[in-house]
């Protein structure tokens, strides 16, 4: 469903899969876990527009749950895939980043292995690169959740693309629990940036987008974050 003008947000299982519609082409904001390129596809072409229009492919992070289709979705469109260097080479192998227990680390590295990003079709971009979509999308580092984790934020539309930087739990903004987080003082930095950028929409990697809570909400998390 199309959540702002230009930005549809697609269920994709567990994950979000987020869509910018614009004239020059369509852009994925990270790709679901495996096996969702054919849902993906199929909105797309709801949409009344082609496959092959799939110009970019952003990846927040290299957990299976926001990369398992990618491989198949360039296959199918051509798309460049674009990450972070760090991520990039998670992407190249096809694996997440330890941020887990040992227990649930030893069971995602069995079940949550995907297909690589074909290198051809993969694409760096670091922090402080502005890729032209949805006006001016910036790229930003918000490692915690995980070392590679990167957003995307467009100061023109007020859209975050958080990835699981921060999430949005019963209506209210909120960062990944510390049990699957890398490393717990860079999340809570990274969450009050982000925070401090005050966009209009939080599109989150997992729960519904929302727009922007209250100023007295949002300051209450920051003072949260603050005392962590």
């Amino acid at each position: 469903m199309e959540v702002v003008p230009q930005v549809h947000w697609l269920k994709a299982g567990y994950a979000n899969v987020y869509l910018c519609v614009e004239e020059a082409g369509l852009t994925l904001v990270d790709s679901g876990p495996p096996k969702r390129a054919d849902a993906i596809l199929e909105y797309v072409t709801g949409l009344g527009r082609e496959a092959s229009e799939i110009r970019t492919i952003l990846i927040t992070h290299a957990d299976w749950d926001h990369a398992g289709s990618m491989a198949a979705l360039q296959a199918r469109t051509g798309a460049t895939i674009v990450a972070a260097p760090p991520t990039a080479e998670y992407l190249r192998r096809g694996r997440a980043p330890k941020h887990m227990p040992w227990p649930l680390s030893f069971v995602v590295d069995l079940i949550g292995r995907y297909e690589p990003a074909p290198e051809a079709a993969l694409t760096t971009a670091p922090a402080g690169t502005v890729l032209p979509v949805l006006g001016e999308l910036h790229v930003l580092a918000t490692p915690g959740h995980t070392s590679d984790h990167h957003s995307f934020y467009s100061p023109a539309r007020g859209v975050l693309f958080a990835g699981d930087a921060l999430g949005t739990r019963s209506g209210k903004v909120s960062i990944a629990p510390d049990f699957i987080t890398a490393n717990r003082t860079a999340a809570r930095r990274s969450a009050r940036w982000l925070l401090r950028l005050s966009p209009e929409l939080f599109a989150c990697g997992h729960g519904p987008p929302l727009a922007a809570s209250s100023a007295s909400e949002l300051d209450r998390l920051q003072e949260e974050l603050g005392q962590s």
